[in-house]
């Protein structure tokens, strides 16, 4: 009887729980107020400090407004997957739901129970649903954990950070954005952008690189020296093991090697290597019925000295030609000093300036100038250079520390013409025109 009376008040307090007048309405809606307040303004918080950091590695700043796709950027700057972050995002609505229906289910399991009369069950299914659910958070917030201390680890060693960093960012993330983006950190590159290599011009330059010396043996056979007048009329003389081989009876054994050294060897019959000699062809030993048209090889001396004889007069021009040839190609229109004393051509109407640039969207055939910055004051991707009717002009791109130009420094707001002397934040570069 007793159990009886005490199930009906535990039923009872269930469904004061549910919604009785215990809980004062005003109070719980300024309650909702301010925690909607303070869930404003850490976003807002967390978004400012993300901006500033976003503005240190070259990304744009208004990605750190929009919720999921800040984290992706930040995945995405520690070299991992991005949709780590959709992942992150669609996970935590699937968790909501299931702990949701199961902390449901065990309430109603924890009615039941009571209004039978069982109050050792009611009492468990009430646990139950508190239990169950917290569980399932736990494990979910587990696996957002061990992103996150991934992330942040690749991010803080790209700003030289330590691992008290990464720490604070998982339990502190606003105070962990806030420190890099408006303390004195400065970018450095992670070690994720590694398995880019492979597409660098560095590697594709090596591959390449045996193909010219393939193209060399080439050039060998063609030796002047000692033309044996009896075997070839030119200035193409044969190797000097065939200067006395021009006869009949050696011919046959020695042709068989000109045509497995040289892909140029005459046809078998023994007729076309007559008329062969008359055109300009590598060294090649003629076989045996070729040593016949041997003897007129004397009459065509004289037409190369006759034809030679013209030469002499017509070479000055032809001299000139070849140097006009030479001077169509003309240097790039100006040059660039680097801070560290190296001279850069540009070869290209618009050039992007920074440590590690891209060429932005809208001139994607712009020629990459990466500066090796030991004042650490220039960003990723920092100025553009474009060459215009009044001259050039460099446009900030969002950079950190900003364009000075000009003898008083003058800070580029957007762009401006440019001569001579310019800053990159603290880094001093020089444009040259060629004259």
């Amino acid at each position: 009887m007793t159990a009886h009376f005490r199930s009906q008040e535990l039923a009872a307090e269930l469904i004061a729980l549910g919604g009785s007048s215990a809980v004062d309405p005003g109070a719980l809606a300024v309650m909702s107020i301010v925690q909607t307040l303070l869930g404003i303004g850490v976003y807002v918080w967390t978004a400012l400090a993300l901006t500033a950091v976003f503005r240190k590695v070259g990304i744009a700043p208004w990605k750190a407004w929009v919720p999921v796709l800040n984290i992706w950027e930040l995945f995405v700057l520690a070299g991992m997957r991005g949709w780590w972050a959709a992942v992150l995002a669609g996970g935590a609505i699937v968790v909501g739901i299931i702990s949701a229906v199961v902390a449901g289910l065990f309430t109603a399991a924890a009615l039941n129970a009571g209004f039978g009369g069982d109050a050792g069950s009611a009492a468990g299914a009430l646990a139950a649903a508190v239990f169950v659910p917290t569980l399932i958070w736990l494990a979910f917030a587990v696996f957002v954990i061990i992103l996150e201390v991934r992330m942040l680890r690749a991010v803080n060693r790209g700003f030289g950070l330590g691992t008290g960093y990464t720490v604070l960012g998982v339990l502190l993330f606003p105070v962990w954005a806030s420190i890099v983006g408006w303390g004195s950190a400065r970018w450095r590159g992670t070690e994720a952008a590694a398995p880019e290599g492979p597409f660098r011009r560095g590697t594709t330059a090596a591959v390449d690189a045996p193909s010219p010396a393939a193209s060399t043996p080439a050039a060998a056979p063609v030796l002047p020296p000692a033309p044996a007048g009896a075997s070839a009329p030119g200035p193409f003389a044969p190797p000097p093991a065939f200067p006395a081989a021009s006869h009949a009876p050696p011919a046959r054994p020695t042709a068989a090697e000109p045509v497995t050294a040289s892909p140029w060897a005459p046809p078998p019959p023994p007729v076309e290597p007559a008329a062969a000699p008359a055109a300009p062809q590598p060294w090649i030993s003629a076989p045996g019925p070729a040593a016949a048209p041997v003897t007129p090889t004397p009459v065509a001396a004289p037409v190369v000295a006759a034809t030679a004889a013209p030469q002499p007069p017509t070479s000055p021009a032809d001299d000139l030609d070849e140097r006009t040839v030479l001077a169509a190609r003309r240097g790039p229109h100006a040059s660039l000093r680097l801070p560290n004393g190296t001279t850069v051509a540009l070869a290209s109407d618009v050039a992007v300036l920074g440590r590690n640039p891209l060429a932005p969207a809208d001139a994607p055939e712009a020629q990459i100038v990466p500066i090796d910055d030991v004042t650490r004051t220039i960003s990723k991707t920092h100025a553009l250079l474009r060459r215009t009717e009044e001259g050039w002009r460099i446009t900030d791109l969002a950079s950190t520390n900003g364009v000075f130009v000009g003898a008083d420094e003058t800070e580029v707001a957007g762009s401006a013409v440019v001569t001579g002397v310019f800053h990159l934040g603290d880094a001093e570069l020089h444009l040259a025109e060629d004259e």
